[in-house]
């Protein structure tokens, strides 16, 4: 055998050494990612309720203006509170309340907003009417902007699934927000694990609720999945075999 003969061969059985390797390599790759079937911005939002029905006079308020626990949203003329007032005040007179005698009732009755935050929606305007204990505003409340995503993941993928692994955000704008995984519930479905997780991140809870961090926003979540190593691909895939055969 010559030497230019054993070179072909050496050469030969190397380049095939090289291309099983990449192949059981590629084969037995396990993701380090996942990323969500769906995800989409969510928040706490607080309908806004008025204890008296009547007629809206006054709106001081328009969609997306930030507000604070207290400020007046509507006034409403309502005869009901009118009707409330005289009577509580006929009752103080009955019983000698001087001061009830020079009161006069008003209909007029505020709603106010009951937390910090941003109006979402508004549900009635100046003219219209609400019933007693109708909605008439919803409040987006500072800080409750997160993400929910859904994630399909094998049995072996959701273990490495772990509560304050890094997350990428990414925005219909496709600009990238860093967050973490926070509360995940998992329901099982065909052989894999529905994993919903609740996305954490200070710069979404921090956003105003409009535009593309407006809540119902579909987003992209990519979680990182824990890493055990450049072998447990290949120890997956030889448990896998195994349990195949019946060992």
């Amino acid at each position: 055998m010559t030497w230019a003969t054993r070179f072909k061969l050496a050469f030969g059985t190397l380049a095939v050494l090289v291309v099983v390797a990449a192949a059981t390599y590629v084969y037995t790759e396990r993701e380090s990612t996942a990323v969500s079937q769906t995800a989409t911005i969510s928040a706490q939002q607080l309908p806004v309720g008025t204890d008296y029905g009547g007629k809206v006079v006054r709106q001081f308020v328009e969609e997306g203006d930030a507000v604070v626990e207290g400020d007046v949203l509507f006034t409403i003329e309502s005869l009901q509170r009118k009707r409330d007032l005289e009577a509580d005040a006929k009752s103080a007179i009955d019983e000698d309340d001087e001061d009830a005698k020079d009161f006069e009732a008003s209909p007029l009755w505020s709603v106010t907003a009951s937390a910090d935050g941003t109006v979402a929606v508004l549900h009635v305007g100046p003219g219209g009417y609400v019933p007693s204990g109708g909605i008439v505003a919803e409040v987006v409340q500072d800080g409750s902007l997160e993400v929910t995503a859904e994630l399909v993941l094998n049995p072996r993928d959701l273990d490495r699934l772990e509560g304050g692994a890094s997350v990428e955000l990414r925005l219909p704008d496709r600009s990238i927000v860093p967050g973490t995984v926070g509360d995940v519930q998992v329901a099982t479905e065909g052989g894999n694990a529905r994993a919903y997780v609740t996305v954490d991140s200070g710069e979404i809870a921090g956003s105003e609720p409009t535009g593309l961090t407006a809540p119902g926003t579909p987003v992209q979540v990519t979680v990182d999945l824990r890493d055990d190593g450049p072998l447990a691909g290949m120890r997956d895939s030889a448990r896998d075999f195994l349990h195949r055969i019946g060992i």
